[in-house]
């Protein structure tokens, strides 16, 4: 991905490389969220407003000029920066909030994709269970906000070049997800999942995700969650998030999986964001 040569700074475009933020912005961070376009769509924005509303009730924060009849001045700022950056295609954008000064600020910087529609990796990814620091249950562990420190110690411990990324596991050995990323186990016509209760991060993606295992007379159940036997005896195993759609695993520990059922739900998943 390339970014940006401008970001959207407060309603006003500054050029990437000139941007500095101050101590005090630095200090107001508040978080940031990730925004898909594909063209001049928005696949998930509804989803992604109504979180991006509640963590601001989180933080004791609002910011109606964003966020108000349907998030219509987001979206006017997005297609904004869409504009200015040439980034017609499709593209990724981080939207940052910060307060400070008793104010509420914001950026969105983009960076533009090299494909166009959601496409299931060619190559599949190879996986490991990450049990040094758990995951616990929590009133945020199914946001971003309360996943994100797990995220980064995970990623901070990635030392063998063949992985490209931990499984995350909760204080009762369950799986529960990968770094900013649900996951399904797929075995004959059952699907497994993690869930809120389990301390699992939500996507925006799981209600399509349910409605495509239905379309494909699939079982999901989350209430046993996913153990590492779960894994190793698995068909297939899925990654899915609203940025970059659905993955596939091709190898955890000794075990390799297919991707016959992953290609067909991927199809799915894009026929159901363009109808």
């Amino acid at each position: 991905m390339n970014k940006g040569k401008y970001i959207l700074v407060n309603g006003s475009f500054v050029p990437t490389e000139e941007y500095r933020i101050s101590l005090p912005e630095a200090e107001g961070f508040l978080f940031s969220e990730k925004i898909r376009s594909i063209r001049t769509a928005f696949p998930f924005f509804k989803e992604t407003l109504e979180v991006i509303k509640l963590k601001l009730r989180i933080f004791g924060q609002s910011f109606s000029d964003l966020t108000a009849n349907d998030g219509s001045g987001l979206k006017r700022q997005l297609e904004r920066t869409l504009t200015k950056n040439k980034h017609f295609l499709g593209a990724v954008f981080v939207v940052t909030f910060r307060f400070s000064d008793q104010k509420m600020y914001y950026t969105i910087q983009s960076e533009k994709l090299e494909n166009t529609a959601y496409e299931l990796n060619e190559k599949g990814l190879y996986v490991e269970a990450f049990d040094e620091i758990k995951k616990p249950a929590s009133t945020i562990s199914m946001l971003s906000i309360g996943s994100d420190i797990y995220w980064n110690i995970a990623r901070n411990q990635m030392t063998n070049p063949m992985t490209d990324h931990f499984l995350i596991i909760n204080t009762e050995n369950q799986i529960v997800e990968i770094p900013e990323s649900n996951i399904y186990v797929l075995k004959g016509k059952s699907v497994r999942g993690a869930s809120i209760a389990q301390g699992a991060y939500m996507d925006f993606t799981r209600p399509l995700m349910l409605e495509i295992f239905s379309k494909f007379n699939l079982e999901f159940d989350e209430e046993p969650g996913i153990s590492i036997q779960d894994i190793r005896e698995a068909d297939e195993v899925l990654i899915v998030n609203a940025i970059e759609g659905i993955r596939w695993i091709v190898g955890f520990e000794g075990k390799r999986f297919f991707n016959h059922l992953a290609r067909k739900i991927s199809e799915q998943f894009n026929q159901s964001l363009t109808n």
